[in-house]
């Protein structure tokens, strides 16, 4: 075998292309690890190789994160070894896409109504001594019959604790058992069941084909948000890879009218309302992995501007120790989370995370034995065994009237997706105080800044002090790239705000990056010298002194001066220590950090 034929095989767009990374070749096997197994790239690779190489292919699953970390060392590694560094011939248009010469050939003709599009059904229904390829469904023991249940014993011994109840009705287990197999009729199409699927990219029409590569576009530059924004002579696209928005590519001026039509068909909007704001939502299938964005659009001189929010519909991405680095912090909120009672607030600017966080939270509590529901606006991600309310504001399903309705629910666990108002708060804490569990987000600069905030909202302090267990504030930060920056020395008179936080060594972004040059060659971050997001987090657990302050009406700055006291650090601190682990810059910590407070005092 070749080695040098086949990395000319499995080259780093290929493996992107197809979500694959490569862990290990033997003499007659190759080990792959793919994140969509059955993705129709993927098996054009494996049978690739077998043809031309004569490999065995061993594939296994992997999570969206393990895919991204593994292909990032990979590269990172080519980098070194190759030195590409040196090389200046990745230009300024990066990110400028072949996908755009779908668009090209389009005009200023409406698109044609609906493109091709397939549900995708996941329900695999199987019941004990029958054998049914269609449909099947797993049944708890609880409705299985008694014959059933005793062969098998021996196969269920590890889902014992599933369930807490091993309910046994002859009576009425027949009749359940009947009506689960029973074949009543097709499923009601759901709204948020409708998928685009894969065939979309392939499509003869240059704007439904192109409109798809646009949205394919976003998990190639791994990016949150696309802005598809009308100017007076273009149409230009934009995505926010790591929280900056960056200029993909732009269309001619007789495209913007199909391209916002397609798009507006795809979210189910109406076409030929154009004078006032709309919200949907689209569900595709792109490159092996479900999609969701949730769509915006609003009027403007020159036309309708759209702008798209991928939402994460990957449930591996909820895990609180890939999202929290320090185990103190991480400590701290597993604490929280696990009480009996009470309401813990996460704060932050948007985009900021915390939907994710408060997620993460629910997704490790998330048992059989335990009732969860939230109220959002909008549903952001999607967990199974989670009742999640959509807010429909103008048939007036609000924060407030959601809320007082699932108190009549039977719940253990409530997230209120936003508290913004009088009187959700109020709600939110007297459920808190009423032996619930609530997560809920606010809008406030860091954690003492949020009691003030829930003060200015009229809400009483004993109410306050009571049924909050904690506060959590948290930001976003850009992670540097290892190749594109360097390690130094801290120079006392220069880099003093490091210096005081024990930080002695940290990377400083090369000099030809930090001007701007995107021409150095860097696969992993296209010449930014950033690549993927890290989260920093301050965690004031309310004890006894916050307590105290909380009742006595103390403003943000005697409630910041008291909070750390025992536990916890500042949002600065947790930073300067992400940058002490040369996971970030101090740059981007001074950005995102408020450096008038949370300084530390010399002793």
């Amino acid at each position: 075998m070749n080695q040098n034929n086949l990395n000319n095989l499995l080259t780093p767009a290929i493996c992107e292309d197809a979500g694959i990374v490569v862990s290990n070749v033997t003499d007659d096997s190759i080990y792959i690890g793919a994140m969509n197994p059955d993705y129709i790239k993927v098996k054009e690779v494996i049978k690739k190789i077998e043809s031309e190489y004569h490999l065995k292919v061993e594939v296994n699953q992997i999570t969206t994160m393990e895919w991204e970390q593994s292909f990032q060392d990979q590269l990172l590694q080519s980098v070194e070894s190759s030195q590409l560094n040196s090389q200046n011939n990745l230009k300024n248009d990066s990110f400028v896409s072949n996908d755009a010469e779908n668009l090209n050939r389009s005009n200023e003709s409406d698109p044609e109504p609906l493109g091709g599009f397939s549900n995708i059904k996941e329900i695999n229904l199987r019941f004990p001594g029958q054998s049914n390829t269609q449909e099947t469904v797993d049944i708890p023991k609880s409705l299985a019959s008694e014959e059933t249940q005793e062969d098998g014993d021996d196969d269920d011994d590890d889902d014992d604790d599933e369930y807490d109840l091993d309910i046994v009705d002859e009576d009425n287990d027949e009749a359940l058992i009947k009506l689960a197999q029973a074949n009543i009729g097709e499923e009601s199409e759901i709204e948020n069941d409708r998928f685009f699927g894969e065939d979309l990219t392939a499509s003869n029409d240059p704007v439904i084909a192109g409109v798809a590569s646009i949205l394919s576009k976003s998990f190639t530059l791994n990016s949150s948000d696309i802005h598809a924004e009308p100017l007076e002579d273009r149409l230009r696209i934009r995505y926010r890879i790591d929280g900056v928005l960056k200029e993909a590519f732009a269309f001619p001026k007789s495209h913007i009218n199909p391209i916002v039509s397609r798009i507006k068909i795809m979210s189910r909007l109406d076409i030929s309302e154009k004078r006032l704001p709309q919200d949907g939502r689209i569900r595709c299938l792109l490159r092996g992995r479900k999609s969701d964005f949730r769509v915006s659009t609003l009027p403007g001189k020159w036309g309708e501007k759209v702008v798209l929010r991928a939402l994460e519909s990957d449930s591996s991405v909820l895990n609180l120790s890939k999202l929290i680095t320090e185990k103190e912090e991480l400590k701290l909120i597993r604490e929280m989370s696990k009480s009996p009672y009470g309401i813990v607030v996460v704060v932050g600017p948007t985009g900021s995370g915390k939907s994710t966080t408060l997620y993460s939270m629910l997704s490790e509590l998330n048992t059989p034995s335990v009732n969860i529901s939230t109220v959002e606006d909008p549903v952001e991600y999607t967990l199974d065994g989670i009742h999640q309310v959509q807010v429909i504001r103008e048939k007036g399903l609000d924060f407030s009237r959601a809320l007082r309705s699932l108190m009549r629910q039977d719940p253990d666990i409530i997230l209120v997706g936003e508290t913004r108002d009088k009187e959700t708060a109020q709600a939110a804490m007297e459920a808190a105080l009423t032996g619930h569990m609530v997560f809920t987000t606010l809008h406030a600069n860091d954690t003492a800044t949020a009691i003030t905030r829930l003060a200015e909202m009229e809400i009483p302090p004993y109410l306050i002090g009571a049924s909050t267990i904690g506060v959590v504030a948290q930001r976003l930060v850009r992670k540097v790239c290892p190749s594109c920056s360097f390690i130094r020395n801290l120079d006392k008179g220069k880099d003093d705000l490091a210096i005081n936080f024990g930080v002695k060594k940290a990377r400083f972004l090369k000099r030809s990056v930090s001007a701007g040059n995107k021409n150095n060659g860097c696969p992993i971050c296209n010449g930014t010298g950033y690549k993927g997001r890290v989260g920093i987090y301050e965690v004031m657990k309310i004890n006894d002194l916050i307590r105290d302050l909380i009742m006595k009406q103390s403003n943000a700055d005697e409630i910041r001066e008291k909070a750390f006291l025992k536990v916890g650090r500042t949002l600065l601190a947790y930073g300067m220590q992400l940058v002490k682990n040369q996971m970030t810059t101090i740059a981007e910590v001074e950005r995102v950090c408020l450096l008038n407070d949370s300084q530390p005092e010399e002793e």
